[in-house]
């Protein structure tokens, strides 16, 4: 009752029972006072709506699930990543370390220089020892004289 008496300003309510006593006690308001009690009843009722473009709380559960399958997925693909690299996940490794240790294993293979060999060429065309052209054409066979 005190937030009841708090919006109509009072410090106590006077309680009036029945002519013979008979029944509870009860309270007078006149008009000034109900409207006082329903515009604050009001007033409450807007504040506590959900505001627009608020999501219930099941969106929301549904939303961190997804998040939490996606977390999930994300770290079994870099855990996979790891292994195909031959690299070992360290326990309560992160994320962002695996990602890490992925991208110094990628500077590696980017310094090396034992990846490839590199034909060296002065960029003339040299014949082919066997005497072939493209690999397969021998000019000097029989079948290809005139």
């Amino acid at each position: 009752m005190k937030k009841v008496l708090a919006v109509l300003g009072l410090q106590a309510f006077t309680f009036h029972n029945n002519f013979w006593g008979a029944g509870e006690a009860h309270v007078k308001l006149d008009n000034k006072q109900l409207q006082l009690i329903e515009d604050a009843l009001e007033k409450n009722e807007a504040e506590n709506t959900p505001a627009e473009g608020a999501e219930s709380l099941a969106d929301l559960q549904a939303k961190v699930s997804g998040f939490e399958a996606n977390e999930i997925s994300i770290q079994e693909a870099v855990t996979a990543a790891l292994n195909l690299n031959g690299i070992e996940a360290a326990e309560g490794q992160t994320v962002a370390q695996a990602i890490e240790a992925l991208g110094t294993k990628c500077k590696e293979y980017g310094d090396s220089k034992e990846t490839h060999s590199i034909i060296q060429t002065d960029g003339k065309e040299k014949p082919a020892a066997d005497g072939l052209q493209n690999g397969f054409y021998d000019p000097k066979a029989p079948h290809n004289q005139i």
